[in-house]
């Protein structure tokens, strides 16, 4: 008796646990089905596609403050989304303490995330030269923009201005300037954000170049002293410059290599050692920050970039090299010397033509 039940409840034992294994053979291809129509929709909308279906491309500046910087980034928003990209922007602020590593990093972001295209402005030419590599080998296209990389093979196309042929028209228009003002000898400052950052050597070397062919003979008699990095901090390169004021009497020029922070040191340095319209001073690039320095004579003219046309431009070519059409090599964007006096209005033809640019 007791047999048979051992029986019957071994029967139902094996008919339960055959239910059993079935509903969860039947759960695990619901939940198999489930995640395959998620991956697909993940597909979709991956880093790769972008949202709803767009490419995404990855631009990497090398800050995103400052009236160089943000047109930049506002015209390439502008022009990405024009042409139906998804664009991740990337960067660091200028006191990040390892900056091109970080920014190596943003590269290698964009390669595992099998990014269309890179836009990257590289702040060493060697350091980044692997990594660029390494992102056309997995067959996506990179533009480089303000600054370049060692192997020029491994990228397609750089878009920018020649920074060497930027510093000669700088240094050339200073020694005009001095020139007009019966000056033939002094010591001559520079000041920068980061001097071993590519642009600013590439602009340290164009400047002596441009001053020594205007200057001819002449240009034995200056001195050039020791130039200041402050790291885009204006009390820095206030103290800085400061120093070599006071320890050099006989200077009679300063060039501030781009920046609000060498701008604005630079400015203030010279005001408060009593020096306007005695040390000439000569700056990159375009900001409201010059026009607080024209009255006072604190600054004496700069050379100006079209950082919106620069961001146009970057994103127009990224454009085409992923829709595989044939690109230059290089796109340069020339500069403009605007002097002390035409500073206010060529503010307001900036600002007008970025209002109408970005709308």
């Amino acid at each position: 008796m007791l047999f048979g039940y051992k029986k019957e409840f071994e029967k139902e034992h094996e008919k339960n646990g055959g239910m059993r294994m079935k509903n969860k053979i039947i759960a695990f291809l619901m939940m198999a089905a489930l995640a395959l129509g998620l991956a697909g929709c993940a597909g979709t909308n991956s880093p790769a596609s972008g949202t709803a279906g767009k490419k995404t491309l990855y631009f990497i500046p090398i800050v995103d403050t400052g009236a160089y910087w943000s047109p930049m980034k506002k015209a390439a928003e502008d022009h990405a989304r024009e042409l139906g990209y998804n664009l991740v922007f990337k960067t660091s602020p200028p006191t990040e303490s390892q900056k091109n590593e970080k920014h190596i990093g943003f590269l290698q972001e964009a390669v595992t995330n099998q990014a269309a295209g890179i836009a990257i402005a590289p702040m060493d030419p060697d350091m980044f030269d692997r990594k660029v590599r390494e992102a056309k080998d997995a067959g996506i296209p990179i533009v480089t923009f303000d600054a370049d990389v060692k192997s020029t093979e491994n990228r397609v196309a750089y878009v920018g201005t020649d920074n060497r042929l930027a510093g000669e028209e700088l240094g050339k228009q200073a020694a005009e300037y001095l020139k007009s003002k019966g000056i033939t000898r002094g010591k001559l400052a520079l000041a920068a954000v980061n001097l071993t950052q590519t642009t600013m050597t590439y602009r340290q070397e164009g400047i002596k170049k441009g001053f020594e062919a205007v200057m001819g003979a002449d240009s034995a008699n200056f001195t050039w002293l020791e130039a200041i990095q402050d790291n885009d901090q204006a009390s820095e390169s206030k103290r800085q410059l400061e120093g070599q004021i006071t320890a050099n009497p006989d200077m009679v020029a300063v060039f501030s290599l781009g920046s609000e922070g060498p701008d604005t040191g630079v400015m203030e340095a010279i005001k408060s050692q009593g020096k306007a319209g005695k040390i000439y001073h000569f700056g990159f690039d375009y900001t409201p920050t010059w026009e607080n320095g024209v009255k006072d004579g604190l600054i004496t003219g700069i050379v100006d970039q079209d950082s919106y046309l620069i961001g146009k431009t970057v994103i127009d070519i990224l454009d085409k090299a992923v829709r595989g059409e044939t690109v230059k090599n290089n796109y340069p964007i020339p500069v403009k010397w605007v002097d002390a006096a035409q500073i206010v209005e060529y503010g307001k033809i900036k600002q007008q033509q970025f209002t109408t640019e970005t709308k």
